[in-house]
């Protein structure tokens, strides 16, 4: 929607240390500029899922916001 801003949870292979700057970088080559993510967070436990298999998009909302997690 007009004025939402972009933000990205991801969830990184073990081991695996990835730097929000190189996945900007990377998606600027993908897609447009106003479809990158402005603010990107970090999951250590995989997505929340329905039986379907489809991800719990409003549980992930209410868990980030702007790119932070929520603290107690």
């Amino acid at each position: 929607m007009m004025g939402e801003k972009v933000g990205a949870i991801i969830v990184p292979q073990p081991g695996s240390n990835p730097d929000p700057k190189d996945i900007r970088a990377f998606c600027k080559t993908l897609i447009a500029d106003f479809k990158v993510p402005q603010y990107i967070t970090f999951r250590k436990e995989p997505l929340p899922r329905n039986a379907g298999g489809k991800v719990l998009k409003p549980i992930l909302r209410k868990e980030t916001v702007w790119g932070e997690q929520l603290r107690g």
